[in-house]
């Protein structure tokens, strides 16, 4: 029987769900996929709570719970009351690549998120979506960028059209945008594993996240804002973004030997959105848990100008002249939507919502509060009490189905950093808006009504459950299981790579995808690691924040990519 020592692949498929996967499979769109179920195992991938890129790849790479390393969202509280953007140096823990670099190991990790800044590895690594831009430190060692550029391979950090696709045109441009720069993804991998051959692979595709979050509703004609006309052109857009991410695959499958175990993977799943959309710092201040500031009639006309000016300008202008802008003006970001915002009184404010990032609504509350635990709790139970009891105005449904605590999920010396409460979007599809205190009327909770906004408002968002395919060594052929959790996979990987399986990780080994017999040759083994053996480990561990012209340029890619407003 075989020693675990096998080379790994990974092939991560943001946002991938088999609810379009396997009927695409089982009809011949998907040919290398179809070779990585049929000769392997699945199953779905139960991501973290929330389902959101961040805190889920994060878990992957560290095989721990979000309480433990820390790393809960794009965002987090900084100081009494803001807010500020997170990077990879925001994480605590050894990741998959760090554990592998230690033992030895040479590793290639191309585009996976919340990877920048760079950490040392013993081989190379290009950071993912939590770049700045292409100008930034992003890859290492720094010499891997003057390589690709000697062969030819342009690596791009944003596509163009991003955030401005309200034309049939800037779709179409958009769509090959994201192709080109796939392709250009995988060709780095390859050039630079051929020339740093790795026992180790990974890149990430984060086309299928991107085109299910905006085209969603040309393909499903049952979603509640399903567009017939530009289904005629656009309905196939996301089939033809797996077809595409498959053959990449097919190129990377076609490099392996016998000795090379291939895992498809997705941090989460995806899903149509409703068109249910709630204000809940409306609802908020109606409970008397929030107030606004009383703002003027100027700062009104002021608003409106601002939006309308906003929305002019991203309809007209390329991601590259917003960056020329926001190089420019490194406030504009910061200064819209400070225009934009309704205002808080804090001293008279209990919870909040930051309605800006829309794509993960977390509830709130005030840190300046001096609040003992029992009062905590009894503030999370009536704000509980009021989300459940909001209603869909054209069904009467429930619109929150739950909210989840964070301390109650997580575990860890982070878990006090996560938010008091989690309204369960990823189950219900609701959207947040912007609540409105200077035009009263709007309904807290309301159908809406208006096509959607090319590459602004989402059409579809993640669900819990994303997918895992393993395939060759030791994994059982044609096989189908349960209950993978995405803090799994490494736990995984180290074991068919013959490592020890570091004793804090929260993941287990997914022994029932292995031959028995195998696993009874080889049995798994772990290790007790510190904190300072990581590899190339320096400094102090504290993160560091980007500058305010690093933030506002992640703000406008996480605006184009439809997650804050």
């Amino acid at each position: 029987m075989p020693t675990p020592d096998f080379r790994v692949l990974i092939v991560g498929l943001d946002g991938a769900t088999f609810d379009l996967m396997l009927p695409w499979i089982e009809e011949g769109f998907l040919p290398n996929l179809a070779r990585v179920l049929r000769s392997g195992a699945k199953s779905p991938l139960e991501s973290t709570i929330p389902p959101i890129t961040p805190c889920a790849w994060s878990s992957f790479m560290t095989g721990k719970n979000p309480g433990k390393h820390g790393l809960f969202d794009f965002i987090e509280p900084h100081g009494e009351r803001g807010f500020r953007f997170t990077n990879a140096s925001f994480r605590e823990g050894e990741t998959l690549w760090g554990c592998l670099s230690r033992h030895g190991r040479r590793v290639g990790v191309v585009n996976v998120p919340m990877t920048f800044p760079p950490e040392p590895v013993n081989g190379f690594l290009i950071s993912g979506l939590d770049t700045p831009h292409e100008l930034s430190p992003f890859m290492y060692p720094v010499e891997i960028r003057s390589e690709l550029k000697q062969a030819g391979i342009r690596y791009r950090i944003d596509q163009q059209h991003l955030g401005n696709m309200r034309t049939d045109a800037r779709r179409r441009a958009q769509l090959a945008d994201i192709r080109e720069s796939e392709q250009a993804r995988t060709a780095a991998l390859q050039h630079l594993s051929d020339e740093r051959p790795c026992d180790f692979r990974m890149i990430v595709f984060g086309s299928t996240d991107q085109v299910q979050h905006h085209f969603w509703h040309f393909m499903d004609a049952s979603h509640e804002k399903h567009d017939p006309a530009g289904a005629a052109e656009f309905g196939g857009a996301i089939r033809d973004t797996y077809a595409h991410v498959d053959e990449q695959l097919g190129v990377l499958l076609d490099e392996c030997d016998d000795d090379t175990i291939v895992m498809v993977m997705s941090d989460h799943g995806f899903g149509p959105m409703s068109n249910v959309r709630l204000r809940l710092n409306q609802i908020l201040a109606d409970a008397g848990l929030l107030k606004f500031e009383v703002g003027s009639a100027p700062s009104k006309l002021k608003q409106s100008l601002a939006g309308w000016l906003d929305r002019m300008l991203r309809s007209t202008l390329s991601s590259d002249a917003k960056r020329r802008i926001a190089g420019m003006l490194p406030k504009l970001r910061t200064w819209f939507e400070t225009l934009d915002e309704a205002k808080i009184d804090w001293a008279n404010t209990s919870a909040y919502v930051n309605e800006a990032y829309r794509s993960s609504p977390a509830i709130w509350l005030n840190r300046v509060q001096e609040l003992t635990d029992a009062e905590a709790d009894d503030l999370r139970d009536r704000i509980e009490e009021i989300m459940l009891t909001l209603v869909d105005p054209e069904t009467g449904e429930p619109v929150m189905s739950s909210l989840e605590r964070p301390q109650e999920i997580y575990h860890g010396p982070h878990a006090e950093k996560a938010p008091d409460l989690l309204p369960s979007w990823w189950r219900d599809g609701f959207l947040l808006d912007q609540s409105s205190p200077a035009t009263p009327g709007r309904p807290n909770v309301e159908r809406s009504t208006a096509p959607i906004e090319g590459g602004v408002e989402f059409a579809a968002s993640h669900r819990l459950d994303g997918v895992l395919m393993m395939s060759g060594g030791p994994i059982h052929a044609d096989f189908s299981f349960n209950d993978a959790k995405i803090v799994d996979v490494t736990p995984t990987v180290l074991y068919l790579m013959g490592l020890p399986v570091p004793d804090d990780m929260d993941g287990r080994v997914l022994v029932e995808a292995i031959d028995p017999e195998f696993l009874a040759a080889n049995p798994i083994r772990y290790e007790a690691v510190d904190d300072g053996e990581s590899y190339g480990a320096d400094g102090d561990g504290a993160p560091v924040s980007f500058t305010e012209d690093e933030s506002e340029l992640i703000a406008k890619r996480l605006q184009a990519l439809g997650y804050i407003k």
